[in-house]
């Protein structure tokens, strides 16, 4: 064995160590992914493009060529095997303890002796209801964002917030990276992403302005250590809500509201949750179809149903049990951490 194996195994046992010891995965979460985090994107800041998708190329490439190379050279099925763990080994190290290890941490309730608020339906009805009067409240016409002073103003919140909650405050230098194949994200409506292995954020290039903000600060959310899509969104919300740019308040109402619209078509009947609807303002649901009809003409189908699938399972092994439906916990946070309370 190569001395590069043996640490790459160590890594490995340290990975598999976090995966089954919420106290050894919180240590890496408080005291070793700042400092990692800090690293591999001050690195990464030394070039504008992301360095993600090189490295997904990378290895994807290898994945190939290494196979390919050892039947060419007749190495026999051992040998050849032996080199893909390899690539397959530092791929896996590499994500888990570039990002990844956060999904094992201690959950946010749990560390913070929260207890999940029990479905009533009165208090639900009074978030929907305030929720609505906020989300028509702020509708009206885009108008171009600061993107520069919006994601300053997201990371000063984030640090005046984040650090009581478990999460260390983002870096100056870690700025939003273009996509190198931004059609792709498109085409699986993937409107932004956090790369686990240099800690980029990197946002679609086809984003609205009206869902920039809500995007961002979901995304730099990610960037802190949050793991869970719907906590994710609550940080988003948190932000965008108390903005005094009315803009970014109304994106983060929209960005909520494929989650309210969800929760409520499980949990009312049909009549109330179609006196609902009627009660959303025309220019938010005009705005919505807008949007929505944006996002499927430029969506491919069975690419998108493969890229739900990789994230479902994805999500899934890491722990988050709802899988790709996480995101509509958002509203089960909110019920939990603000009372039922909107705004």
């Amino acid at each position: 064995m190569r001395k590069s194996d043996i640490t790459g195994f160590i890594l490995l046992a340290f990975v598999l160590g976090c995966r089954y010891c919420a106290p050894l995965a919180d240590f890496y979460a408080e005291r070793c992914y700042p400092v990692i985090s800090a690293v591999l994107s001050r690195i990464a800041a030394v070039v504008p493009f992301s360095l993600e998708e090189i490295v997904v190329i990378g290895f994807a490439a290898a994945l190939i060529a290494v196979p390919v190379r050892s039947i060419r050279k007749k190495e026999g099925f051992f040998p050849c095997l032996g080199k893909t763990g390899r690539v397959v080994l530092w791929l896996v190290v590499w994500l888990y303890i570039g990002w990844g290890i956060n999904y094992f941490r201690t959950p946010l309730y749990q560390r913070n002796g929260i207890t999940p608020a029990e479905f009533e339906d009165a208090a639900f009805s009074r978030f929907i209801a305030d929720y609505t009067d906020a989300l028509n409240g702020t509708a009206g016409p885009t108008t171009p964002l600061d993107r520069k002073a919006l994601e300053a103003d997201i990371k000063t919140f984030y640090a005046e917030t984040l650090p009581a909650w478990g999460y260390p405050a983002l870096r100056p230098w870690q700025h939003v990276k273009k996509p190198l194949v931004n059609r792709l994200y498109s085409a699986v409506r993937v409107l932004g992403f956090m790369g686990p292995f240099f800690c980029e954020t990197q946002l679609n290039l086809d984003l609205t302005e009206r869902e920039y903000p809500f995007t961002l600060a979901h995304e730099l959310a990610h960037l802190s250590g949050v793991t869970s899509e719907a906590e994710a969104n609550y940080w988003a919300y948190a932000y965008c809500r108390q903005s005094g740019n009315p803009a970014v308040r109304y994106s983060g109402h929209m960005g909520l509201f494929p989650y309210a619209a969800t929760s409520a078509a499980s949990l009312w009947t049909e009549d109330r949750y179609t006196a609902w609807k009627e009660s959303v303002s025309d220019s938010v649901k005009d705005d919505y179809t807008q949007t929505h009809a944006y996002w499927e003409a430029k969506r491919i189908g069975f690419v998108d149903a493969i890229q739900q699938w990789m994230m479902d399972r994805f999500l899934k092994t890491n722990g988050i049990a709802d899988g790709a439906r996480d995101y509509v916990g958002v509203i089960g946070m909110l019920m939990t951490m603000d009372g039922g309370s909107s705004n």
